[in-house]
């Protein structure tokens, strides 16, 4: 066989995903822990015993939350005008999914026409959505690209195994097993260093290995379908061209809101219940307001009036854990986060899983007005990290960018809801950032005259500072960088800090 070596981004995956640490590891402590987590506990403990926090609203602008679980139905907001948990921006008069194949559509539209003939009017959404199918293909063939390489990792450890001679092998079969070549050296290596916080190896392989494969296939699924292709709506809005059909006639799995649920969880699950997870945050309200699904694109349009019902209903946060890299009608939504700004609302969003430099490479949403107005003052991009501090610290998918990321909080393996009253792994920006508006909302509760300006002064000043350098890829290759390269802040989320440095300004603004 030729000699390789392992991929490269499979082993920095596998390596950072496969590090069996203590369920809720991202509340713990660095100096206490040994893991880079948030310091929550650490601020429970001392900051905020015998104190009476206020309740505080918490948005939740996502795919839908599981009502009926027994960790989130307790902390729930309901409209006091209908009794309703949130709105559902997706739904019609009649109560059903509008899934309306809109992408599909235009895909057919655009595809009809060329550069030469394309009506003037619509040119520029033309030209944009040739660009974005140009990238959504590029991103097929890296998801193939790294399932190729995942299968050829796991390929090679079966035979490793096979081997071995066991089912089962053991940490004393591995440390004397001869690699063949660098490759399995490499694998060897990596078992050994993770094997031992595993019952075996099975349960190891089974976790991390296997896990990581099906759910790179079902991405490569989703990926496949070229319906997801997004495009410009306006224009196709005669009934002739919208189709309906009734919520659960298609691919009713779909339509179960895994993650918007996992995200309200960390956010607030309840913390007085004896089970399940604990949310960051222990006397908030979770506002539920789903614009988007598996089958549905998110509309700009949607965003838009889910942030103006968050901000009239009276959150104090809103977490927008999603993002997209387009934005058809950016001014509605900007109108929209002015808005919020000019009602002291605080945004956090996740910067999201590309692995792209976002100071190169815009998303949206985004704090920077597109009508060159300025940015969005109360507004933090959230980044991943992992639970090390060694140069993996940075999430091998996550977003980044000294300017347009503002901070890094936990994202590689948080432990949270998921529907029907049970629990799982995540990974992901999406983690991160209701990591970073649990502490936003903690520090609302108990320093209620503090304004959402000062609160997220407040979080990005009190960051673990990172001296070190990490690894990020950039052009195709992996690069040892600065850290202060990676966000503005320089640093990891901390509660403990941020608390500290909120009962220091909140004097200040009495």
């Amino acid at each position: 066989m030729k000699n390789r070596v392992i991929p490269s981004i499979v082993f920095l995956f596998i390596i950072q995903i496969s590090f069996a640490q203590k369920r809720g590891w991202q509340n713990l402590d660095l100096q206490k822990d040994t893991v880079l987590g948030i310091s929550l506990e650490k601020a429970y403990d001392i900051l905020l015993k015998n104190k009476q926090p206020k309740m505080v609203i918490v948005a939740v602008i996502d795919s839908g939350i599981d009502t009926l679980h027994q960790d989130l139905k307790s902390v729930l907001w309901r409209n006091p005008e209908n009794g309703y948990h949130g709105e559902n921006y997706l739904a019609e008069e009649r109560g059903r999914e509008d899934i309306t194949n809109l992408a599909s559509l235009r895909k057919d539209f655009y595809d009809s026409l060329s550069y030469e003939i394309v009506p003037d009017i619509y040119r520029n959404d033309y030209q944009t959505h040739r660009k974005l199918e140009e990238g959504f293909r590029a991103h097929v063939e890296g998801m193939r690209s790294f399932m190729t390489e995942l299968e050829s990792s796991s390929n090679i450890l079966n035979l490793i195994v096979e081997r071995i001679g066991k089912k089962n092998p053991t940490l004393f079969d591995f440390q004397n097993y001869k690699s063949q070549n660098n490759e399995e050296k490499q694998l060897i290596s990596l078992i050994i260093r993770i094997l031992p916080q595993y019952p075996d190896f099975n349960t190891f392989k089974n976790a991390e290995l296997d896990l990581l494969v099906r759910r790179a296939q079902e991405h490569l699924l989703i990926g496949l379908n070229l319906k997801s292709l997004p495009g410009k709506y306006e224009m196709l809005q005669t009934d002739g061209n919208i189709q309906y059909d009734p919520l659960g006639l298609v691919a009713p799995p779909n339509f179960t809101p895994f993650h918007g649920t996992h995200v309200a969880g960390i956010i607030g699950a309840s913390r007085f219940n004896g089970i399940g997870v604990d949310g960051v945050a222990n006397n908030v309200q979770i506002m539920m307001l789903k614009v988007t699904s598996n089958i549905r694109e998110l509309r700009d349009h949607n965003l838009a009036n889910a942030i103006r019902f968050a901000t009239d209903k009276g959150a104090s946060i809103i977490n927008l854990s999603f993002g997209k890299p387009y934005s058809w009608n950016k001014k509605e939504v900007d109108d929209a986060v002015k808005y919020a700004m000019k009602n002291d609302v605080l945004i956090i969003h996740a910067a999201g899983n590309a692995g792209e430099d976002l100071d190169q490479i815009p998303h949206f949403p985004n704090p920077i007005y597109a009508d060159s107005t300025g940015i969005a003052k109360a507004w933090i991009e959230v980044g991943a990290s992992g639970p090390k501090d060694d140069s993996t610290l940075l999430a091998s998918f996550s977003n980044y960018g000294e300017n347009s990321v503002d901070i890094l909080a936990p994202g590689v393996h948080i432990y949270s809801t998921i529907p029907g009253n049970k629990y799982d792994d995540y990974n992901g920006s999406s983690m991160a950032a209701p990591l970073v508006a649990g502490v936003a909302a903690l520090i609302k509760e108990y320093y209620p005259v503090l304004t959402a300006v000062q609160i997220k002064e407040i979080i990005l000043k009190s960051v673990v500072k990172i001296k070190h350098n990490v690894v990020v890829k950039r052009g195709g290759q992996y690069a040892s960088v600065p850290f202060s390269t990676i966000c503005s802040s320089s640093g990891i989320l901390n509660a403990y800090n941020a608390l500290q440095l909120a009962s220091i300004m909140s004097k200040d603004s009495l």
